[in-house]
């Protein structure tokens, strides 16, 4: 029951409830625990907002809200962004491919394509990390469920990874700096370009992406020891001792450096120098010192050894697919360290300037890189001129005890965990060969970076206004610092936005090249060749006149129900693609110099074989895995043969993945045995620049075969620009001021989507074409019908 007076406010009246009422009880206990939760949080943040220490707690999202934020986020990047790195088809997704489907069809159709890192006599690549994902792409093929659907499912399966830990993540830098920051990282890493592309790669810089932020979700809180040790003191002001933050911090640094990239171990350095030699959060009792020592040491080794157990499995698998005994993460180490004595190594591959990284992070991270790159001067300057943000609130400690060594300054554990970005930047920047994806396991950490500097730069704002106006309250109310810092994340989340949008409308095309391919190219051929296999409702439209294959309009008109013919009830108007893996000699699909851009046989239906004709390329090209049987096995050694013996059965593909194939070579060395006769192919994709040839020499290998319209027919075209040409017309007439802004509009509208009526657009586009070979077996019956 409640009492209430008119004489009252409302709201301020006494509630009696029920007795027994459980489901209230809980309620106000969950409330009550969660307040207490955010106060604790505050007072051991290590940015502490003393200006609002008696106020009310900042608002921040659940973890549960940011997870259902962030993976409607993360499904559409899985849907729809490109493969950028032929890296991520050739030494992925294709033994991916090979693991789930081997063969499919006759001859050698839909055989996946092996590089040579993969080759027994290299063995510089790991199978573990492929084997990870085997169970859900291997179970989904088992139910019969399509390579396509295979391949989106294992990008599906990315995003909610992705999501789940930078949920994770962003709950940490919560609790740990503090709410706003908190907040300011989700949204960086809601709406960066960079996070949205590579969340979703299939990579192992994705996978140790992943790793790293679950290790940091744990250790970004301070090291601790139990209150049960005897050389530290309980402290009821602290948070309450998490028993997994040792432990789940070391088995992922060692997931990620183990099964995915092994340099990622650098990382954990500031994470390891805190753990061995930092106070951290405790507050060691007197005379405890040497014993303090003592657990911190040995808790710290005895997760260590406990976190390389990982290294088992990964070391068996790689013996088991190489046939020799294999740690394939220390044969990557020694490749890239003493490789160059002989001419290898990775700067075979490209080099890039110092500056490479600078330019790529401002693009996949526009306003979110410089203020990462800010954190560390807005640390020093904080703790010059605002101290009181680094102050520990007083502490409590047990009575009976004296303590003499307090915990770490709040400045050095902050500083501890923004340096991981700088150490990363650094040593990949150094480094001669660059690539953006070397950048990935530090994706997380900039946003981290970044929201620091962020909140900083409100801090100090708050303390300069508050010396000029000699007003602490005025600043408490004034509503431009909130202004400024939602400015600066509205900027951030725009231009995040255009830039993963203008990668979509720029650089999609060989994906729908091979989704016209294998959507209304290959069902044309089965209807021609197969008439015998169409459904009812396929006949009946060749009855009335129309295609076999339905167009995208009527496919949607038949989905709605639409017509008379349908009474308002779809009909299938699919085309079982099946009999061609009949054909005695497969459907021929060929890349030229767009090989780089080959997605994964994932997108090529079976029944069909892709290979390479030559261009002026002239480095190594993957080649077709030995799935006949046709190379020498490599010599099993004594504990490969243990393995066999025992845990064969796990590696079922042994004879293919231990094949050692003529022509692969550590070098880059082109090899002729890859090439086919170009008249050989039934289909060819190429990319067709008309603006080059008028720039230059028509190149011998690379013809422009879509302007050959005797010998090729084209099936299918898009859009996809030619970054290096859309260059603005210099006018020597015109002032310098407009030059540079000519140039800077030009630069917006080839990293960014605009509409191309504004200003600037330098834009140009080539014809990125699936052609069909008119000599072929596979062109239509009907003259006309190429018309």
């Amino acid at each position: 029951m409640s009492t209430a007076s008119p004489h009252v406010p409302k709201g301020q009246g006494l509630r009696f409830n029920k007795q027994g009422n459980t489901a209230f009880a809980k309620a106000t206990a969950a409330k009550d625990a969660a307040a207490a939760d955010a106060l604790l949080s505050r007072r051991n943040a290590l940015l502490q907002d003393y200006a609002r220490a008696h106020q009310k707690p900042a608002w921040s999202p659940s973890i549960s809200a940011a997870f259902r934020f962030l993976v409607i986020i993360r499904v559409s990047s899985a849907m729809y962004s490109v493969i950028k790195d032929c890296d991520e088809s050739f030494g992925y997704w294709e033994p991916l491919h090979l693991l789930v489907f081997g063969r499919s069809g006759n001859s050698d159709a839909s055989v996946a394509f092996q590089t040579w890192e993969y080759s027994p006599q290299f063995a510089i690549r790991s199978w573990a990390f492929i084997a990870s994902y085997l169970p859900l792409a291997k179970a989904l093929a088992y139910f019969g469920v399509g390579k396509r659907q295979v391949f989106f499912a294992v990008r599906l399966l990315l995003a909610f990874v992705s999501s789940f830990v930078d949920a994770r993540f962003y709950k940490a830098v919560a609790d740990v700096f503090s709410a706003r920051v908190g907040r300011y990282c989700l949204v960086a890493l809601a709406t960066s370009a960079g996070i949205y592309e590579a969340s979703t790669a299939f990579l192992p810089s994705t996978f140790v992406m992943h790793a790293t932020t679950l290790a940091f979700s744990s250790c970004l809180y301070p090291a601790r020891l139990p209150s049960s040790d005897a050389s530290v003191l309980s402290n009821p002001s602290q948070r309450p001792f998490k028993p997994e933050r040792l432990l789940l911090s070391a088995l992922f640094f060692a997931a990620g450096a183990i099964i995915g990239w092994p340099y990622a171990i650098i990382l954990a350095l500031p994470f390891v120098l805190e753990q061995l030699f930092l106070r951290a959060d405790d507050v060691i009792a007197n005379g405890q010192y040497s014993n303090w020592i003592v657990s911190r040491w040995s808790t710290a080794i005895g997760a260590a050894v406990f976190a390389a157990i990982i290294a088992v499995p990964v070391l068996a698998i790689d013996t088991l697919a190489y046939g020799k005994l294999t740690f394939a993460p220390l044969n990557t180490v020694l490749y890239n360290l003493f490789s160059s004595t002989r001419g290898a190594g990775p700067e075979l591959y490209g080099t890039e300037p110092f500056t490479y990284y600078f330019s790529n992070l401002f693009l996949n991270f526009n306003i979110f890189f410089p203020l990462a790159l800010l954190s560390l001067p807005l640390l020093l300057v904080s703790a010059r001129v605002d101290p009181r943000r680094f102050q520990r609130p007083a502490m409590e400690t047990k009575k009976g005890h004296a303590a003499v060594e307090q915990p770490s300054s709040l400045f050095s554990l902050a500083l501890l965990r923004i340096a991981p970005f700088y150490i990363w930047f650094v040593v990949l920047s150094i480094q001669s060969h660059k690539e953006e994806r070397f950048m990935y396991p530090a994706y997380t950490l900039l946003c981290l970076n970044a929201a620091v500097s962020l909140y900083l730069l409100r801090t100090l704002s708050e303390v300069v206004f508050i010396r000029v106006t000699k007003s602490p309250y005025r600043a408490s109310k004034s509503s431009l610092f909130t202004t400024v810092t939602s400015s600066i994340l509205a900027l951030g989340l725009v231009l995040g936005v255009l830039r993963s949008v203008g990668q979509l409308n720029n650089y999609h095309s060989p994906f729908d090249v091979l989704f016209h391919f294998e959507g209304y190219e290959l069902p044309r051929v089965v209807a021609d060749k197969f008439p015998e296999t169409l459904s009812p409702q396929i006949q009946q439209r060749i009855a009335r006149g129309l295609s076999p294959v339905a167009s995208a309009e009527e496919k949607e008109y038949n989905d709605r129900g639409y017509g008379a013919e349908n009474k308002g009830v779809s009909v299938d108007l699919s085309i079982d693609l099946a009999p061609l893996t009949t054909l005695e000699t497969p459907v021929r699909l060929c890349y030229g110099k767009e090989w780089h851009r080959f997605p994964t046989h994932f997108l090529v239906p079976a029944g069909v074989e892709v290979e390479w004709i030559k261009s002026d390329f002239d480095g190594i090209l993957p080649k077709h895995f030995d799935v006949d049987a046709v190379s020498p096995v490599q010599r099993s050694d004594g504990v490969a043969s243990t393995l066999d013996a025992t845990l064969g059965w796990m590696w079922p593909w042994s004879s293919i993945t231990r094949r050692v194939q003529p022509g692969f070579n550590d070098l880059n060395r082109e090899e002729t045995d890859r090439y086919v006769d170009v008249a050989t192919c039934d289909y060819l994709v190429d990319l067709d620049l008309p603006h080059r040839s008028l720039a230059g020499k028509p190149s011998r290998h690379e013809p422009r075969y879509a302007t050959m319209a005797d010998d090729w027919h084209r099936v299918f075209c898009a859009a996809f620009l030619d970054a290096e040409f859309s260059r603005p017309v210099v006018d020597p007439r015109d002032s310098w001021l407009s030059k540079v802004g000519n140039k800077v509009a030009a630069t917006l509208h080839r990293a960014f989507w605009l509409p191309s009526s504004w200003p600037g657009n330098a834009n140009v586009y080539g014809d990125y074409c699936l052609l069909r070979n008119r000599a072929s077996r596979f062109s239509p019956a009907k003259v006309g019908a190429e018309a």
